[in-house]
């Protein structure tokens, strides 16, 4: 289905639309079940079907119906307008200097205690990123800092948990002077040094919480 296209350019339809088109035949494309939950979410948001609730206004009487929303933090409805208010918030802590935008990815044999120990696994992987970030600032005598973010699925909603950082591209040193990791600017610490220290500091962390469960990981 080709969504409709307003004379401003802005499409007029929206996800639930196209997922209330294709129906039950959503079942045989062979989603999983947590992509189907999150597609069904989005396909009730602010219908009846979630519910409602009933505004009157106090001056003229007047009674407005609004439909309850999802809250699934995929759905557009519920979550642009929080994604925008935390972008713009993020904007104001951001220092006048280049940043770095790095990666930290756990592997797929990670995928099922991330399942069912999402607690241990994210707060370990949040841990070996910090800590890896900090290894190598103090290397060059430097305090380093980051904005993290945690994503648990990719676009297709499969499960893939990785850490979005912002990083400055340098650091204060020990005489509180700003101090930049390097003067061309090209990047901002060796990619295969970084993976290598986090790689090794992910699997001792997540071993040490609980050995005999995770004694396999490599």
């Amino acid at each position: 289905m080709q969504p409709a296209v307003s004379c401003t350019g802005r499409s007029r339809s929206e996800v639930a639309d196209v997922l209330r088109k294709i129906g039950p035949r959503i079942e045989n494309y062979g989603l999983n079940t947590w992509q189907l939950r999150t597609l069904y979410a989005l396909k009730k948001c602010r219908t009846a079907e979630l519910g409602g609730h009933i505004d009157a206004c106090d001056s003229c009487g007047t009674l407005t119906v609004s439909y309850n929303s999802c809250r699934n933090r995929h759905c557009p409805k519920c979550q642009g307008n929080k994604r925008e208010d935390w972008i713009q918030a993020r904007t104001t802590e951001l220092l006048p200097l280049p940043y770095f935008h790095l990666v930290f990815t756990l592997p797929d044999c990670i995928n099922s205690l991330a399942i069912y120990q999402p607690k241990i696994v994210y707060k370990t992987l949040f841990e070996a990123t910090w800590e890896t970030l900090q290894s190598f600032g103090e290397a060059k005598e430097m305090q380093m800092g980051m904005i993290a973010v945690l994503h648990t699925w990719e676009q297709q909603l499969s499960l893939h948990p990785h850490l979005h950082c912002i990083v400055p591209s340098g650091g204060v040193n020990k005489n509180g002077q700003w101090q930049n990791s390097r003067t061309d600017g090209k990047f901002l610490f060796p990619v295969k040094a970084l993976s290598k220290v986090f790689r090794a500091k992910f699997r001792e962390k997540l071993k040490a919480k609980s050995p005999t469960q995770y004694e396999h990981i490599r």
